[in-house]
């Protein structure tokens, strides 16, 4: 069955002191046949270079990988928004991240409008961080989605445990909201999957965490399509991926 990871980070963090080489990821890769869509970390020192890794990546294996953009927000607007352009346009990178706790920003922040509407513009989902903090719960997202109803928004970590319950409330109350459920648990997987089994992505996050999300897969009980829904199909529909 073919998989789509739609939460892949390439390059150094210096918030979270994490490092996910590019041998790392061509592994990864290798071992488990995966399309992987990658972005910088949020305390990455140059996402901009990140940015342009990740797409030589993208042109090296072509159709494997995807890029995602991350960029702090705060950054001077015309910083933000220029980059911004350059990798959803001339890099064809298929989303953007708002990274809530890398980047303490709540997504009512007036800053986070700068991504919203590179999103809207570029027709591309918006990815929010989502779990404990100040800024991480997914409640937050409510006036954004509301704002910006054809932005499709992606909650990573899906509430991380903490917050699954409000995060699956969400994809079943707006249209515009899915999940992407790396670090999740397995019961919580099972919930969104038997609930709103069109609005669930796969993700790892970490090369670490690669043989816990899959585990989770061989753990699941459920139907061989919805299992293809959670893994490939919803993905290539969410993220428009020509795979």
């Amino acid at each position: 069955m073919k998989v789509i990871d739609t939460h892949m980070h390439l390059g150094e963090c210096r918030i979270f002191g994490l490092n996910i080489r590019e041998e790392e990821l061509l592994d990864y890769l290798k071992k488990y046949d995966v399309v992987v869509i990658v972005q910088p970390f949020p305390g990455a020192p140059d996402p901009v270079k990140i940015h342009d890794k990740i797409y030589e990546l993208s042109t090296k294996h072509k159709g494997r990988v995807f890029g995602l953009a991350s960029i702090n927000p705060f950054y001077s607007e015309d910083y933000v928004t220029k980059e911004l352009d350059r990798a959803l346009g001339l890099l064809k990178f298929v989303g953007i991240k708002l990274h809530t706790a890398g980047h303490s920003i709540s997504p009512p922040n007036p800053r986070a409008q700068l991504l919203f509407e590179a999103a809207k513009k570029y027709r591309v989902p918006l990815m929010i961080h989502t779990g404990p903090g100040p800024f991480s719960d997914p409640a937050l997202v409510v006036s954004r989605a509301e704002e910006y109803p054809d932005v499709k928004i992606v909650l990573a970590h899906a509430g991380f445990g903490v917050y699954a319950n409000t995060a699956l409330w969400l994809a079943k109350k707006y249209d515009n909201i899915y999940l992407e459920t790396s670090w999740s648990y397995i019961y919580d997987l099972q919930v969104f999957l038997s609930s709103v089994p069109d609005k669930v992505v796969f993700g790892t996050d970490l090369i670490e965490n690669i043989p816990v999300e899959y585990a989770k897969i061989n753990a699941l009980k459920v139907s061989e399509d919805i299992k293809e829904k959670f893994l490939y199909l919803n993905a290539k529909k969410i993220f428009n991926l020509a795979v």
